[in-house]
């Protein structure tokens, strides 16, 4: 491959990721339940012997252009940084590859991982051994394919199956923390693990990687949507052609893809397009998840499978879009609707637990549970700070707080305990009730069903390549995640994707890293990555009263409070004293934020994608600081 002389520089931060929440009509809205590393530099280029001390603005543009201009190099290039992305470019590395890159369109990585709110499903792990849990990978592929209606590719699951226990382990090598086994939808028996706090598996896993991504100097360029993938003569990658946030085009040459762009639950036109039904309906989805590979696979002549099962997840609260994890369910939580009643197990799988939420009056439930349930669920905390659960300290007030019949609730309440303590439920067979909901205080939370995993993409074979509709393979080209179709069939059980992701990002970025070794070897990186240590400086002159200042504004999960310090008329820093943030989260809100806010000296600034939230709550505490320095 012929090198360009210039080095793209990719600016890249740990820590964690921001999460963004789409909501209807493709609006973006935070989740409460995932993390992000905030990587919110932009990526810049400059020829390897200029300095920043001897280059004019004039200059450092003209090189910038003409980089832009030619061809980059690289052996692998990851399209998407979620999580199934970042795990194909640490295993090629890991498996001796030299030049990897990751393209990422959103300004922050994460991708849906981000949300990831249950754990990772695996058998025949320790954690299981120690709980003495027994499950084998045989019951694990007949849950997989029972609860996928049977539409799943067997041959995958098996393979998902087998390496789910590594997938733990190379999670906890890395970084992570699965721990901890519990309870979830449509699994015979204790399956998925999570981190040790029983907190949601999406900021752990995000930060993990993000971490060890930036440990080995993976380069991720943000803001960069890879538009095509090229192929040469013979239909063997060859490249990538890429946008950067300012609407310049390159070309990365290439040996291998990885396609990990994620699903489409964000582009409701193509939602509709493959399932008519779900017009109208929210969604789970960050607001990147809008199929940009499958029309990129589409255009190579790549097969796909199962494109009109879509899965809708059960437990969404329609007014912030903010997704409950299963693990309430699975740690005890009942359903009830609108008159105080259960109408279903609700340890169903997603797609039973939805149809039915939709028979209910108003097509809402609410998730109830008590004080233990509360207590033995660290991912609840983060509803409780979002103000999306009411509190009561009886069943019947929590029923007259929600606008329910209080007495119905509590006949609903005490009829459960009874069937938890006889061990038999007596009205939908509900097989694991680990508490009787019988302490104070009571919970209820609002839920329906959204839009949430799209469980058909591009065809791939056990090794993530590429397939045509003839069945042979794209050479060079491989996919993994959930831009892939054939592992979840016609539903996905809950944990199950984030085995996916890391059983099948880890074949695929093997695969890629053999695939170059057999075709031409290995190069130098010369696209590389650079901490970002520069500090935000006023572009303009602010007219403040010199002093520090205070303001409070309201956030994700609560009350945000800032520190302001003005100096010579001009806002010179922004601090966040108090939050209650979701770890991740906010790193990327305060970093591109308070950014802009200093550059530009005013709070009326545009809000971080994937952070609107807590943007927003920055902002408004940053303006009631001003307000006492006008």
């Amino acid at each position: 491959m012929k090198k360009s002389g210039k080095k793209l520089m990719s600016v890249v931060l740990a820590g964690a990721m921001a999460l963004s929440l789409a909501a209807c009509g493709g609006q973006s809205a935070d989740a409460t339940t995932a993390a992000e590393t905030a990587t919110t530099a932009e990526t810049t280029t400059a020829a390897e012997t200029t300095t920043a001390a001897d280059t004019t603005e004039a200059e450092t543009e003209a090189v910038e252009e003409e980089a832009a201009g030619e061809n980059q190099q690289a052996d692998i290039v990851v399209i998407g940084a979620g999580g199934a992305g970042m795990t194909a470019a640490i295993q090629a590395v890991q498996d001796g590859a030299t030049d990897v890159v990751i393209l990422e369109k959103m300004p922050i990585t994460g991708g849906n991982t981000t949300r990831s709110t249950g754990g990772l499903n695996a058998a025949e792990t320790p954690y299981q051994e120690a709980d003495n849990i027994e499950d084998s990978i045989e019951l694990f592929i007949e849950d997989t394919m029972k609860g996928g209606k049977e539409l799943n590719d067997k041959d995958l699951v098996t393979v998902m199956a087998e390496n789910s226990a590594a997938a733990v382990d190379w999670v906890n090598d890395i970084g992570g923390d699965l721990s901890v086994v519990g309870m979830f939808g449509g699994a015979s028996v204790k399956r998925i693990h999570r981190p040790s706090d029983t907190s949601a598996v999406g900021p752990m896993l995000v930060k993990a990687l993000n971490d060890k991504v930036a440990e080995l100097k993976i380069p991720v360029l943000l803001e960069t949507k890879a538009e095509k993938i090229l192929v040469d003569d013979s239909g063997k990658v060859s490249g990538v052609t890429a946008t950067d946030k300012d609407g310049r085009e390159f070309t990365i040459d290439c040996t291998a893809v990885v396609l990990a762009t994620g699903g489409f639950g964000a582009n409701s036109e193509m939602v509709v397009e493959y399932k008519p039904d779900l017009a109208g309906f929210c969604t789970t989805n960050h607001g990147g998840a809008t199929g940009d590979g499958i029309v990129m696979a589409k255009e190579l002549g790549a097969d796909f499978v199962d494109m009109e099962q879509i899965q809708t997840h059960p437990t969404v609260n329609p007014d912030t879009q903010t997704m409950y994890t299963e693990g309430v369910r699975g740690n005890g939580a009942i359903l009830v609707n609108k008159e105080g009643k259960r109408f279903v197990d609700e340890l169903e799988t997603r797609d039973v637990v939805s149809a039915a939420i939709l028979e209910q009056t108003d097509k809402v439930c609410y998730l109830v549970f008590d004080q233990a349930v509360r207590d033995s669920l660290a991912a609840i905390e983060s509803y409780i700070k979002a103000g999306i659960v009411t509190e009561a300290d009886t069943p019947e007030e929590l029923g007259e707080a929600i606008g329910v019949d209080g007495t119905a609730l509590a006949e609903t309440l005490t009829a459960y305990a009874g069937y938890q303590a006889a061990g038999k439920d007596e009205e939908f067979d509900r097989e694991s009730m680990e508490l009787p909901l019988d302490q104070p205080k009571y919970y209820a939370a609002l839920c329906a069903p959204a839009i949430h995993h799209t469980m058909g993409g591009v065809k791939i074979d056990t090794q993530t390549q590429v397939l045509k509709e003839d069945g042979s393979a794209i050479p060079g080209l491989f996919a993994a995640g959930e831009v892939t179709g054939g592992v979840h069939g016609g539903n996905r059980l809950g944990g199950n994707a984030v085995t996916d992701i890391v059983v099948f990002g880890r074949i695929a970025g093997s695969m890629a890293e053999d695939y170059v070794a057999d075709n031409g070897g290995h190069t130098e990186a010369e696209i590389t990555a650079e901490e970002d240590t520069a500090g935000a400086v006023p572009a303009v002159q602010g007219d403040y009263k010199d002093g520090v200042y205070e303001g409070t504004g309201k956030g994700n999960n609560g009350d945000i409070t800032v520190e302001v310090t003005v100096e010579g008329g001009s806002i010179v820093s922004i601090t966040l004293k108090e939050h209650g943030e979701t770890a991740g989260i906010y790193e990327a809100a305060e970093k591109g934020v308070v950014e802009e806010i200093i550059k530009n000296q005013t709070a009326e600034v545009d809000a971080v994608s994937g952070a609107t939230n807590t943007s927003k709550g920055i902002m408004e505490a940053v303006s009631a600081a001003l307000e006492e320095a006008k």
